[in-house]
């Protein structure tokens, strides 16, 4: 801009982009610290190395910021009688730029403590921007990217005094190149917070004479059920009396050009309106268990009945798969619905990261078996990076639970820019991923807080099946009585899981005492139940920090048997609707020749590996494409109780955060 002399020059993002933080701010007659603390608690499975709060106190603005987790805060405030106020903001740290450290925490603030600023995401020209600034006399004490934001906004202040401070954030965050999630709190603007979103999430809660900020709806969900869902590019302006949405560009732009941005009452035209939440605060407890992810295991039965709800219809003579969200013609789309265009699709291709791209690999076995369609299953995070050849004809699905997860967003921005239709299936309602697809399918599983994923797992695959089954009725691979007796089957999953659960619990308890010590794992499956499990193997190394590997029991001769010796649990699938049953049953034989602790997972009454294998785990049995249901099930216990036993962070692991918003 020629009224500010910081140019942005083009630079390579910096080693070390992260995950996701935890924000949360509050602005009303409430005191703040209190609230900001149980926010924090909330969001803390986003980030837990460090966290803090910035609270605007009668005369100045009051920082308190410690590195561990929010308990460690918690007792910190407790020595600092002066962090009293009505307006505030908290963040909790998942360390990207600099190590968790009490400096390194946020808020981060200006060297005389007159703005301080929360952040998530990552400043990719934070380089070049904190050298330009160096060299005007700031001086930074952090070694974090978030410090350069409030530098940066104090150096636009002082140059255009006269400048309100939205625009002068809208200015200085055009400067920016990456992604952010911000608020801002001014020690001179005692009734004003400022917060803005480009690729990381901020959430705006509507009260009765209050409002809040968040990255997530679990931390505003006990204050108000009424949310905005900030879309990129976005600046909101917070008073206690109201808000204002405004779009950064334009704002930028105006204030560049000389005129004002503004409508008589002081807001740009927004047609981003006020959604109710679809959680209750009970969702978000733990409800008297240990942990979040016993609870979300537990759990699943429900999650698998809402994922099913309004979809699954029994009519009088047959079953129907209602899928509303592809049942819509997508605008600027001719007139085939979402639905019609996925039959009719040349090449499906699924992008995912994680546990989601496992349950990607289910949808392949299903859509391919079921709808003869040809899929692919990519993971975002490499589809982005290369040049895949995209067409018109092709349909690009997006799985995320969070559906925030940056390489998939990414995905879908490349989907479109080659007009491909663009589908999410994702878990929380709004999110970007839903937002940014043409059509969709949410999951309802509820919220999901501890990291690992569970309910939403089974959810994806549920999501899935009930997309492959009515694409492959539509296209006449199966005929109305198959898809009866898969609906049937479907229906009767909950319950069956749900009767599964006492005596499978205690099971692997047991299983679990002999495990517990292991420093390596193998896990192995075919066909469908590959991707089982790979999810089995994430699973326990995700929480217990055992290193884990899953692999096609087809391929155990291709190299993994060299790993195979005593005491090494071999987590072994087998289900006899497998067609490669009898092939995994001799390579159990041999595992067990080699003396593996063999545990299988087989079908209930199939007593061919008494002898054979350590442990036997008996599931209900389905049809084949129905069975990751249950095989997931045991192998989430498993995991569960074995990093319980090591005295593991199983709802915060080290080193992990939820869902990965940034590179």
């Amino acid at each position: 801009f020629a009224s500010c002399p910081l140019q942005v020059e083009q630079l390579q993002a910096e080693p070390g982009g992260g995950a996701m933080c935890g924000i949360f701010a509050y602005i009303g007659s409430r005191e703040a610290l209190s609230l900001l603390i149980t926010a924090l608690k909330r969001l803390e499975y986003r980030g837990y190395d460090s966290a803090g709060v910035g609270i605007h106190a009668p005369e100045k603005l009051k920082v308190c910021k410690k590195v561990g987790k929010v308990a460690n805060l918690e007792e910190q405030s407790k020595s600092h009688p002066s962090l009293n106020g009505t307006s505030g903001i908290a963040h909790t740290r998942w360390a990207t730029h600099g190590k968790p450290s009490d400096v390194n925490s946020h808020p981060h603030t200006t060297s005389d403590t007159k703005i301080a600023v929360v952040h998530n995401g990552v400043i990719e020209n934070y380089a070049t921007l904190k050298r330009q600034l160096t060299s005007k006399g700031y001086v930074f004490v952090s070694e974090t990217d978030t410090e350069l934001l409030a530098h940066l906004v104090q150096d636009i202040k002082k140059q255009m005094p006269e400048v309100g401070w939205a625009q002068v954030v809208a200015l200085a965050l055009q400067l920016v190149e990456g992604a952010y999630g911000v608020v801002f709190l001014f020690e001179d603007e005692p009734d004003l917070l400022i917060g803005a979103r480009k690729g990381s999430p901020l959430i705006l809660g509507v009260g009765a004479g209050e409002y809040m900020l968040a990255s997530d709806a679990s931390a505003i969900i006990e204050h108000t059920q009424d949310v905005v869902y900030l879309r990129d590019g976005e600046l909101v302006e917070l008073k206690r009396s109201g808000y204002k949405i405004r779009d950064l560009g334009k704002v930028a732009q105006a204030l560049k050009a000389g005129g004002s941005p503004r409508n008589k009452d002081g807001s740009i035209p927004n047609d981003n309106p006020i959604v109710r939440l679809e959680m209750s605060l009970e969702q978000i407890e733990k409800g008297g268990f240990p942990h979040f992810m016993l609870k979300e295991i537990v759990d699943q039965p429900n999650a698998l009945r809402n994922a099913m709800r309004g979809r699954l219809a029994k009519g009088p003579n047959a079953w129907q798969i209602k899928l509303g969200g592809l049942e819509k013609v997508p605008e600027g789309s001719g007139t085939k619905s979402s639905l019609d265009r996925m039959a009719g699709a040349k090449r499906i291709i699924i992008a995912a990261c994680g546990t989601s791209a496992h349950s990607g690999l289910i949808a392949k076995y299903a859509m391919e078996s079921l709808a003869g369609l040809p899929v692919e299953v990519e993971y975002a995070s490499e589809f982005r990076y290369r040049r895949p050849l995209i067409f018109p004809e092709d349909v690009v699905i997006a799985i995320s639970q969070s559906g925030e997860t940056a390489d998939t967003l990414e995905a879908i921005k490349i989907a479109k820019e080659n007009k491909a239709l663009t589908i999410g299936i994702v878990n929380v309602v709004g999110s970007s991923i839903a937002r940014h697809t043409d059509a969709g399918v949410y999951l309802h599983a509820g919220p999901e807080i501890g990291v690992a994923s569970t309910k939403a797992f089974t959810g994806q695959v549920i999501a899935v099946l009930l997309v492959a089954l009515q694409l492959g009725f539509q296209r006449k691979v199966i005929s109305q009585e198959q898809l009866d007796s898969y609906c049937d089957a479907l229906e009767e999953i909950p319950d069956r899981i749900e009767k599964w659960l006492v005596p499978l619990d205690k099971q692997i308890r047991v299983i679990a005492k002999y495990f517990r010590l292991a420093s390596n794992a193998l896990f192995c499956g075919c066909g469908v139940m590959f991707p089982v499990a790979l999810e089995g193997a994430l699973k326990l190394k995700e929480i217990s920090y055992i290193h884990a590997e899953g692999v096609s029991a087809a391929e155990v001769k291709h190299a993994p048997q060299t790993l195979i010796r005593n005491f090494i649990p071999v987590v072994c699938v087998a289900m006899k609707s497998d067609p490669a049953y009898q092939s995994v049953k001799e390579h159990i034989s041999e595992f067990r020749q080699k003396d593996a602790a063999v545990i299988v997972l087989t079908d209930e009454g199939n007593d061919e590996f008494k002898g054979i294998a350590s442990f036997v785990i008996h599931c209900p049995s389905s049809k084949l494409e129905l069975e990751p249901l249950f095989a997931a099930v045991p192998l989430q216990l498993l995991a569960y109780y074995i990093a319980d036993m090591r005295g593991c962070s199983i709802d915060q692991p080290r080193n992990l955060a939820k869902s990965v918003t940034v590179e």
